[in-house]
């Protein structure tokens, strides 16, 4: 594809000056504009936003200066490259320009090789310039898409993936120069298998699904790609997409729905059943017999209990945030040893980097509470065992002005659907929902909610080369 022509706009009050820049300009190839006066060179300006302006300096009305004053007031028209030409040639004269805001000056009679030289190089850096801001644009969209996105050379290496396609795709942390389909074959069985094996030659849409397991549904990958030359070299890109949502819709309208069902039903139906037989049969039950229904009903109430309290502490999440003081950094091995208590873990390890030991987070002590509990519950329950080996690494982030706490687990490891989900509410990690892993599935959405509600950014993968899972937390310093 090739680019457009690069614009110049001449504002000029003379007809034979813009005549003569025309001749001079005609073989160019760049697109020539032309205004008589200032405020109709404002107004060109706006529309076509040229890649440079040559501007007279000598106009009735509003002189050269003041349009030059005036483009540099406008944010849309602040960067483009402006060349003032004028007859004068003394130093005073240049100064006002270059106050007013001129980049460079071209004096008359022009030299017409020079002026074409000059002026290609101006449009070439000010376009190239205008590449730059456009791919920092386009990149900061990327990286914050739901979608997994990536870049690879004519050999299928991998030379770019944004944040979602590295989750997705399992990518570790220094991916740039890993072979693609080599890649993703270790986690995805490709399909159809012919669109597959032609894919490298003719990159036709085709789904990458990761099987069923025992604890987790399949998951499907819709893999597009688009050859592109970059510079000299052919490039391809890649959408990767999740379309497991819309290959199993039907299915997924459990979330809500059977959390509701399973998660109250049980313990309703305990304290129910248990409180009719004391009522109908009160009068024939012996008393060991009624201490029996009651304890079972009483175990109906406090599951039920803990289950509303899960759905009200999640839904108050965002409230919590404004009580207390921020958390000190040096009452964190106090808060670890008593939620290690709770969970009843046996290896858990803290370390605190000596520098933060005086600073404080802007997460006051019962929020921070809260995403530890969870955190830690979540290590445990998810454990083979019960019996985790926990890490948690307190250190100050490279800008300074945040902190970074790593938790890891040696527990089970996730598919990208479950990592995909773990943020969602009402979302366990079976695969056949049937209510029985403790708590509503609002754990990490939780967590999420707390940690964005301060300020704070949370990841959550498989820990690379080993099973279990790591969280890291990036939390500001309080001001």
């Amino acid at each position: 594809m090739v680019p457009p022509a690069p614009t110049i706009l001449i504002i000029d009050d003379e007809p034979s000056a813009r005549q003569t820049l025309e001749a001079l300009l005609a073989n160019s190839g760049a697109f020539l504009d032309f205004a008589e006066n200032g405020k109709i060179g404002m107004e060109k300006a706006r529309k076509i936003l040229p890649d440079a302006i040559l501007l007279d300096v000598m106009m009735p009305g509003m002189d050269g200066y003041e349009v030059c004053r005036r483009l540099r007031a406008d944010p849309t028209l602040a960067e483009i490259h402006i060349v003032m030409v004028t007859a004068l040639d003394d130093r005073d004269a240049r100064l006002a320009g270059f106050m007013a805001g001129a980049d460079e000056f071209i004096s008359k009679p022009f030299d017409g090789l020079e002026l074409q030289l000059r002026m290609k190089t101006i449009t070439r850096i000010n376009r190239y310039r205008r590449l730059m801001a456009e791919r920092t644009r386009f990149l900061w969209l990327v990286e914050h898409d739901d979608d997994g996105y990536l870049l690879l050379n004519s050999q299928g290496i991998i030379q770019y993936a944004n944040a979602s396609s590295q989750t997705l795709l399992h990518l570790p942390m220094h991916y740039n120069g890993l072979d693609f389909s080599a890649h993703v074959t270790n986690y995805y069985s490709p399909h159809p298998i012919e669109t597959w094996n032609q894919w490298l030659e003719d990159p036709a849409p085709c789904y990458l699904v990761q099987p069923e397991t025992a604890t987790a549904r399949a998951l499907w990958l819709l893999l597009e790609a688009m050859d592109a030359p970059f510079g000299q070299n052919q490039n391809r890109v890649v959408h990767v997409k999740d379309v497991t949502e819309k290959l199993s819709i039907s299915q997924d309208i459990r979330k809500f729905h059977s959390a509701i069902t399973h998660k109250m039903r049980t313990p309703v139906a305990l304290l129910v059943s248990s409180m009719s037989l004391v009522e109908a049969k009160l009068n024939v039950l012996t008393e060991a017999e009624i201490k029996d229904f009651v304890k079972t009903a009483v175990k109906g109430v406090n599951r039920l209990s803990d289950e509303v309290r899960d759905i009200l502490t999640y839904i108050d999440a965002p409230l919590s945030i404004q009580r207390g003081i921020p958390m000190e950094i040096r009452a964190l091995p106090q808060l670890v040893q008593t939620i290690q208590a709770q969970n009843k873990i046996k290896d858990l390890q803290l370390s605190i980097a000596p520098s933060l030991a005086e600073c404080g987070m802007a997460i006051n002590p019962y929020a921070f509470g809260l995403v530890l509990e969870e955190l830690l519950e979540n290590s445990c329950k998810f454990h083979p065992q019960q019996s985790p080996h926990v890490e948690i690494i307190v250190e100050p982030w490279e800008g300074g002005d945040s902190v970074d706490i790593s938790i890891q687990d040696d527990g089970a490891t996730l598919t990208a659907q479950q990592l995909l989900w773990a943020r969602q509410p009402y979302q366990q990690g079976e695969k056949f929902f049937t209510g029985e892993i403790p708590g509503m599935g609002l754990g990490i959405p939780l967590v999420s909610t707390l940690v964005w509600q301060a300020g704070g950014q949370i990841r959550i993968s498989n820990r690379e080369g080993k099973t279990g899972i790591l969280v890291q937390l990036n939390i500001p310093l309080q001001k």
